[in-house]
């Protein structure tokens, strides 16, 4: 296997990501600041080489924001529904704080273990993980060098655990605000790095954590 780069792109911001609305599958329009966003991804992800192929969630917040991506990479570009954003069962369509009012419990038992805990007939990241695996496997072994997978915030995290072998405790850290996109680089011994662009500077080495500024670059999670 020849070295691989995977950039993660999150839709740009919705309706209901301004209103704090968990969405799940459903779907709410991008904002204008999300199509501001979308295209800055593609103008940033533009200058930095060729992209072979451009892979999105076909969920209606990643298709649109792909079109306005793919408008400045022109890369081939299909859907696949692995990158789709976890399923969150009863708790789509709800605020944040409706749930924890309506499921107080839950909610709990959430921040407890955010890895493992699963909405009332929704995914944990377990099973979004179980979901990913057989497309990440294929694209780590595709013909492509470079990739552009366009998801969503809570896949973004999955992904990446994946592909640094993150602990769970780890992953779940793991911030991937709308204004951002990670590059993964595989090594051909297996090894993968990480860096991300924020607001179309970059890159910076590392991952964007809970406890870290939007604007400051966290540590290095290479695993060379």
């Amino acid at each position: 296997m020849s070295g691989k780069v995977l950039y993660i792109l999150r839709h740009g911001q919705t309706e209901w990501n301004v209103a704090r609305r968990m969405q799940g599958r459903r779907d709410s329009p991008l904002t204008e600041l999300g199509r501001i966003q979308a295209d800055l991804h593609g103008r940033t992800l533009a200058r930095q080489g060729r992209v072979e192929a451009l892979i999105a969630s076909p969920l209606g917040r990643t298709r649109a924001t792909a079109e306005l991506v793919n408008a400045h990479v022109c890369a081939p570009l299909r859907y696949e529904e692995a990158l789709m954003e976890r399923d969150c069962g009863a708790w789509s369509g709800l605020t944040l704080s409706e749930i924890e009012a309506a499921y107080p419990r839950e909610w709990q038992a959430r921040g407890a273990d955010p890895f493992h805990h699963r909405p009332p007939d929704g995914e944990n990241l377990v099973d979004m993980e179980t979901r990913i695996t057989a497309l990440l496997d294929d694209l780590v072994n595709a013909g492509e060098r470079t990739l552009a997978l366009i998801t969503h915030g809570v896949m973004s995290r999955v992904i990446i655990k994946r592909v640094l072998a993150l602990s769970p405790a780890d992953a779940v850290t793991v911030r991937h605000p709308n204004e951002l996109f990670y590059r993964l680089e595989i090594k051909p011994s297996g090894r993968a790095g990480s860096a991300y662009y924020l607001e179309g500077q970059g890159p910076k080495p590392g991952l964007l954590r809970e406890n870290d500024s939007e604007t400051i670059a966290s540590p290095a999670r290479r695993r060379e």
